[in-house]
């Protein structure tokens, strides 16, 4: 029965996501105290019965009575406004992000003819939704090989394995030869959790009959759950002892919360950045007075491990930085794990060489006008300027903000795959220029003026 439940939110979900492309804003309705009243009346009703906190679903619905017996929605005449102040107090009384109320009739419609619908309309339903999540790639932003042979994967959402499947498989697989694997899940607000159960597959050894338990879904109001495990099979090379490090911030939800707080149970990775948004509860979305849809949070997370779940705490990384410098802690750290295990010195060289960009990046070094200016002067075609304080390299095209590294080496903002060193005569006078490429080719140039 759960399964049902659980099938008819997600078609529920896409029918929603064709409508809100199909249609245009909907013509408001006004909204006179009787209306108001109803409305209140039918969203009490459902919080009541079947609110995933029992112990406060009486508390939020006599909060909304007593709001409107007060006035607050007096001077409240739109559909929209009205939804809109509903949906404030219900997360602000309840402090869950998952209640949301709005007035659209032509969601409400397609919601209410769902229960009804034929298998042809929810296959076109199914066709539709996997069109719309293909124009984004099915929330897979980005997949990329950084220097040092670190995996990238930047995930805007997780899409559904039913129709997102191959591209998760084309993801995984480009990723399985790297040496540490960086997932950022950064502004990602969350998704389906069978593509989280999909991808933590990839990263997991099953431990039971090839199988590891990631969570369990509790319908607290009559108590149905189901259990989400990894997958005994996947397509593609499985990365079970690959360095794994997630991204999160502030506004990391729900699906991404729930690999993360999976991972982080299971001691698979190390999360690095801001603790999370605590979006835990999984919703249902119901009709409310045949022109109003309410999403209704009904079942929440309990995992394994930890016997909790992540609703209104969020999930603290192992390492707090700002969102923004997430990126290059969790990239710095790969790097010189990989390093300690490398032996090639080529390999050795494009490591360093990548290290040494990152830490620029994440404590930038300053230096005195006057030690900046000793570096400026022609070498042969290339020359060094100084413009507003800083540093500038041309050579016969683009002219580049020059960074420095440590010590006389500078990186060029923009351009990877090359850097220049100032070397000095014994006199401590800068006397050549030696452009250096990321293969270990260096040319020198002498100054010339």
């Amino acid at each position: 029965m759960y399964n049902n439940i659980k099938k008819t939110y997600l078609l529920v979900t896409v029918l929603l996501l064709i409508a809100q492309m199909a249609a245009g804003e909907a013509e408001e309705m006004k909204m006179d105290p009787k209306t108001k009243k109803a409305v209140i009346e039918s969203v009490n009703g459902l919080i009541i019965e079947r609110y995933v906190i029992r112990d406060i679903a009486q508390q939020l619905a006599d909060h909304l009575s007593k709001r409107f017996k007060n006035g607050s929605y007096d001077k409240l005449h739109s559909s929209s406004e009205f939804a809109h102040a509903l949906s404030v107090d219900l997360r602000e009384s309840s402090n869950d992000n998952h209640f949301y109320i709005e007035y659209n009739p032509e969601r409400a419609k397609l919601v209410t003819a769902e229960k009804s619908q034929s298998p042809e309309e929810i296959e076109e339903a199914r066709k539709a939704m996997a069109e719309k999540e293909r124009l984004t790639n099915f929330g897979f932003k980005k997949v990329e090989i950084l220097t040092g042979n670190v995996g990238y994967l930047d995930l805007d959402f997780f899409s559904n394995p039913d129709y997102a499947g191959e591209t998760a498989v084309a993801a995984m697989n480009l990723l399985a030869n790297s040496d540490a694997i960086i997932i950022d899940l950064r502004d990602t607000p969350g998704g389906e959790p069978t593509m989280v159960q999909m991808l933590s597959s990839y990263f997991v050894r099953g431990t039971e009959q090839g199988r590891t338990h990631l969570n369990t879904l509790e319908q607290v109001y009559d108590g149905k759950i189901e259990q989400y495990w990894t997958i005994p099979y996947v397509p593609g090379k499985r990365m079970y002892d690959t360095d794994l490090y997630i991204l999160t911030d502030r506004y990391t939800g729900s699906g991404a919360e729930e690999f993360t707080h999976n991972m982080k149970a299971l001691d698979r990775a190390v999360i690095i950045g801001e603790t999370t948004v605590g979006s835990g509860h999984n919703v249902d979305i119901e009709v409310i007075q045949k022109s109003f849809v309410m999403h209704l949070p009904v079942r929440r997370p309990v995992n394994p491990i930890t016997g909790t779940g992540w609703e209104g705490t969020g999930i603290e990384p192992h390492i707090s930085v700002g969102g923004k410098q997430a990126l290059d802690k969790a990239y710095l750290m790969a790097l010189e794990k990989i390093m300690k295990k490398t032996q090639n010195e080529d390999r050795k060289f494009r490591i360093a060489w990548a290290i040494d960009g990152v830490r620029a990046r994440i404590e930038p070094i300053t230096v005195d006008e006057v030690l900046l200016r000793q570096y400026v002067g022609e070498y042969g075609e290339r020359k060094i300027t100084y413009e507003n304080g800083e540093l500038h390299y041309q050579r016969t095209g683009p002219k580049y903000k020059l960074i420095l590294l440590k010590d006389n080496l500078f990186a060029l903002e923009g351009l990877d795959y090359f850097r220049i060193e100032m070397l000095k005569d014994k006199k401590g006078k800068v006397k050549e220029l030696v452009g250096i490429y990321d293969n270990g080719r260096r040319d020198v140039s002498k100054r010339t003026k």
